[in-house]
């Protein structure tokens, strides 16, 4: 049995009036939670991991219910960076 369902690529999400693109959404069966995965072909950039919050939290609001944990982020780059970011609060 498959753990993870497929929600969308360049997911829609109205924040504020304005409109947001996740690049891939996921719904983790097993976590009960959701898992945006945001996907850059250049270096790390440390704006990157706050925009990965800003959705982490818009997703959280819109789309969690009291029975979700909280979701999940990962960021994917062409390359590395020597900090290490963990989870979303």
């Amino acid at each position: 049995m498959l753990d993870i369902a497929f929600l969308g690529n360049q997911y829609h999400l109205n924040v504020g009036g304005e409109d947001f693109y996740l690049d891939l959404l996921f719904y983790n069966l097993k976590l009960r939670c959701c898992v945006v995965i945001e996907l850059k072909t250049g270096d790390f950039k440390p704006e990157y991991a706050g925009k990965l919050n800003f959705y982490l939290t818009a997703v959280d609001n819109i789309l969690k219910t009291e029975q979700d944990a909280p979701t999940i982020g990962l960021l994917l780059c062409k390359s590395k960076n020597d900090l290490c970011f963990t989870g979303h609060q």
